[in-house]
């Protein structure tokens, strides 16, 4: 009985060391879980970004496939890639339905799907892994009705040395079903924004529906001066707009710039208070410059105070602060505002709003002691008549 069992035991231990090991090594997320294309353009173009993980250190491929009724509508800017837990894939799905496609609701999947991978483990055994399968559920509307929509923000500009174009750059998005041509107004002040320098309007090549992009204008500065300018950007159609500020160097020179990275003081304070009022500044440039800042204090659009600090060394990178002190004579909201100066250039206006108070007015002590004192005369004009009323009854 002994030697059967013996025997049986050797013939299960020899066929788990011959035996094929299956492993599910890789699990893969998709975000979204779910797309859905609203208000596509019968003919037109629509367009979303998959984020395809993998629970692996090791790099995964990965495949997409089309399914459903709009199969023959997607296509992939990546039908393979690689991913990994660090490394996650951001293919982009293209949706062009056909210009003959009747209004209404599609549907359709897109499978997303490990490659099958056969080889032997360390222990030198065959190991094959079990493909991991996720479907992406797709809803697209088909409509004829053309939408106009766009968003445009995170403006920026570039110092230039004189005669190189200046960009301006900005994210541009196409929130319709319908191309769009990105159209840039500008206008150019002068130093003081006193006046303007030069006016340009520029559109820019066709952005597709549903796209996001970083658009670029260039401005030939070859009639602009050395100096500092303030551009007034906008973007018409997308009803945005902004201030911006850029030099016109010399070729080789180093830059100054600076900001105020904060106006320190109090929001409520109390009529006759002493007010500090604390501005720092940084030198963001690549040079050593003198600053001073000029400011107001300002009631109702009435200047009540003038701020000009002492002129100020301030090294690259380094900050400093101009404090002033304010005493207002009279209640209100005060506002603050003022600019640093500094190598012919200025800063953004700043601003800062201070709420005085009025002081607590003493009439209410006033009527709450003579209330006292009426009531103590009329508790003794009571006694009196009591007492009075009493001696004529007895």
């Amino acid at each position: 009985m002994r030697m059967k069992i013996i025997f049986w035991l050797a013939i299960v231990v020899i066929a788990l060391t011959s035996i094929s090991f299956v492993s599910a090594q890789v699990i893969i997320g998709v975000s979204p879980g779910n797309v859905n294309f609203k208000d596509v353009l019968r003919g037109g173009y629509a367009e979303r970004q998959l984020s395809v993980t993998a629970d692996s250190t090791e790099s995964v491929l990965v495949g997409l496939e089309a399914g459903g009724e709009i199969a023959d509508w997607l296509n992939f800017s990546d039908v393979e890639f690689r991913v990994s837990r660090s490394n996650p894939g951001k293919p982009v799905i293209y949706l062009t339905p056909p210009s003959d496609m009747p209004n209404g609701n599609y549907t359709g999947y897109i499978r997303v799907k490990t490659s099958e991978i056969n080889g032997e483990n360390s222990e030198g055994h065959a190991v094959g892994n079990i493909i991991a399968v996720l479907d992406v559920a797709i809803s697209v509307e088909i409509v004829d009705t053309e939408i106009f929509s766009c968003a445009a923000r995170s403006f920026e500009i570039e110092s230039v040395e004189k005669g190189e174009d200046l960009r301006i750059s900005f994210e541009y998005n196409n929130n319709g079903n319908i191309r769009m041509k990105p159209r840039l107004i500008v206008d150019i002040w002068d130093v003081g924004q006193t006046k303007i320098i030069k006016h340009i309007d520029m559109t820019e090549n066709d952005v597709l529906p549903t796209r996001k992009e970083k658009v670029s204008f260039f401005v030939p500065t070859d009639d602009l001066e050395v100096s500092q300018y303030w551009a007034e950007v906008s973007v018409t159609d997308c009803f945005s707009s902004d201030l911006l500020t850029f030099d016109v160097l010399e070729p080789g020179t180093l830059r100054a710039d600076g900001i105020i990275t904060s106006i320190v003081s109090v929001t409520w304070a109390e009529l006759g208070e002493t007010i500090p009022i604390i501005v720092n500044f940084e030198n963001t440039g690549a040079k050593s410059i003198v600053a001073q800042f000029k400011g107001q204090i300002s009631l109702e659009g009435r200047i009540v105070d003038i701020l000009e600090s002492e002129e100020s060394r301030v090294e690259v990178s380094d900050n400093t602060n101009f404090t002033f002190y304010f005493t207002p004579k009279s209640a209100g909201k005060y506002i603050m505002e003022g600019r640093v100066f500094y190598d012919n250039k200025r800063t953004f206006e700043s601003s800062k709003v201070i709420n005085v108070k009025p002081k607590k007015s003493s009439w209410g002590t006033i009527w709450a002691i003579l209330g006292y004192i009426a009531l103590i005369v009329l508790a003794i004009v009571l006694i009196y008549k009591i007492r009075k009323e009493r001696r004529k009854f007895f």
